[in-house]
């Protein structure tokens, strides 16, 4: 089985709310037979959906990740024509709105919108990062459309075969190769860089210097509010566990 096919048919049902849905459906399997360990597994289930809703445990938990990697400053940047940008892929969008047009998803429009920053105050060369799951356009191309027309940077390099992170580490090698780049700022989300880091630090002679961006910042202030369920909190643990079962994927291959 492919890594696409595990990332978009398995993982959802080992992330919370899926893998929170399953377990209830299990207790309520095993119910009729034997009550306790059902109601044990359907206790579990909103035991932990709670746990996994509440913003004293999400944003903790996203903090391991994108506090691993500080923030770039440019202060002390010095001009490299063997550098560049890579803009790793952040998924894609259908815009009603723009009569329904397909374009970059939100999360990859801020990564382009930083990769853009740092094109202004570095004048390096941006690469853009990205497949396509069926789609007309690649990733990559709705990339190079956007920084093209909406920030007006031209000449973008593409990479358009990758479907995951893993695969941007493998395809965009011959890219740096072709271009003699040894050093590369890697743009993605805070939370994301850790993977992201380990699957491309692994390549020789290129040094890697994360540029996160896309923190998720909350109030360490804790109330009741801290404990009570939240469905961004519940989508902050999801990617959190969706990193960390990514960066354990990585080690079992190792």
């Amino acid at each position: 089985m492919s890594m696409y096919l595990i990332s978009h048919y398995i993982t959802p049902w080992i992330l919370p709310p899926g893998l929170n849905i399953l377990l209830a459906i299990i207790g309520i399997f095993f119910y009729w037979r034997k009550p306790i360990l059902g109601k044990i597994f359907v206790f579990t289930a909103i035991i932990s959906l709670w746990l996994a809703s509440m913003p004293i445990i999400a944003y903790n938990l996203i903090d391991i990740l994108q506090n691993q990697f500080t923030r770039l400053y440019l202060n002390h940047y010095e001009p490299n024509k063997h550098a560049a940008i890579v803009i790793l892929g952040g998924g894609d969008a259908i815009y009603v709105e723009q009569d329904n047009k397909h374009t970059v998803s939100d999360s990859t429009f801020n990564r382009i919108r930083y990769a853009a920053y740092l094109h202004k105050n570095t004048n390096l060369p941006i690469i853009v990062s990205g497949g396509t799951d069926g789609s007309k356009d690649t990733e990559a191309e709705l990339m190079s459309d956007t920084l093209i027309n909406d920030f007006g940077i031209k000449n973008v390099i593409k990479e358009d075969k990758s479907h995951n992170t893993a695969e941007e580490s493998q395809f965009l090698v011959p890219i740096f190769k072709k271009y003699q780049f040894d050093t590369i700022y890697l743009v993605t989300n805070a939370w994301h860089m850790p993977r992201s880091m380990l699957n491309f630090t692994k390549r020789n002679n290129i040094t890697f210097i994360a540029a996160p961006m896309g923190y998720e910042v909350y109030d360490h202030r804790y109330t009741i509010l801290s404990f009570l369920p939240n469905i961004h909190a519940l989508d902050t643990t999801a990617i959190a566990f969706h990193e960390f079962i990514g960066i354990c994927w990585y080690y079992a291959l190792l």
